[in-house]
């Protein structure tokens, strides 16, 4: 018997040993699209800024809408500058998609305070839970 006769014999001899992954990727698939659709997705404010540093911190829960302040006072959301009228209706736009979703504000050590007084009076009225503070932890 020679090495192609041996072959052409297992080949035919009904595929054992082989395993069909078709169900497998059927599952993978439905599985991926579940979580793609499930998730929410965060928008960063899209700056680097210095943040504070906390002796005690606790984790905002649900915190994903994010406003970023700088050194200089500007507001940032979604990667983009605003100005303090449009925090609301960018607030509000957030909150219609995720409705449980936290306010999350980032400044910057050496931001105005005043800047960070004008968006909250902008978007408290859309605030069902405390602001959360991001802040860097102490090391």
């Amino acid at each position: 018997m020679s090495l192609s006769e041996g072959r052409g014999a297992s080949q035919e001899g009904g595929g054992e040993g082989e395993i069909d992954l078709t169900p497998m990727l059927d599952v993978v698939f439905i599985m991926l699209i579940f979580f793609i659709v499930t998730s929410s997705f965060v928008k960063e404010p899209g700056i680097e800024i210095m943040k504070a540093e906390a002796v005690t911190t606790n984790p905002c829960e649900r915190g994903t809408i994010i406003f970023a302040v700088d050194a200089v006072g500007d507001i940032y959301y979604d990667k983009k500058q605003i100005q303090v009228d449009r925090a609301y209706r960018l607030a509000e736009a957030a909150k219609k998609e995720s409705p449980k979703a936290n306010f999350v504000v980032q400044m910057d050590v050496d931001s105005p305070t005043a800047v960070l007084d004008k968006l909250l009076t902008a978007i408290k009225p859309l605030m069902d839970a405390p602001l959360c503070a991001s802040t860097d932890e102490r090391g």
